[in-house]
């Protein structure tokens, strides 16, 4: 299997682009998703400061996750 984060097509600056629905645990998948509606979220209603925090979130899971 491979990380997340070796993938070819995952960018640690914007980890909210990745297709974090084909993640190997439903689970994770689940809270990525969760964590990218959040970010295009706050980002329409211009409270970019949680948007950092959350793409953090997301880069800490492709280190753990697996495709």
């Amino acid at each position: 299997m491979l990380l997340v984060i070796e993938c070819q097509n995952f960018n640690p600056e914007f980890p909210e682009r990745f297709t974090w629905g084909h993640l190997d645990s439903p689970k994770l998948a689940s809270v990525a998703s969760s964590i990218v509606n959040w970010i295009e979220h706050d980002l329409k209603t211009l409270n970019k400061n949680l948007v950092p925090g959350l793409r953090q979130a997301l880069r800490e899971i492709a280190e753990q996750a697996e495709v």
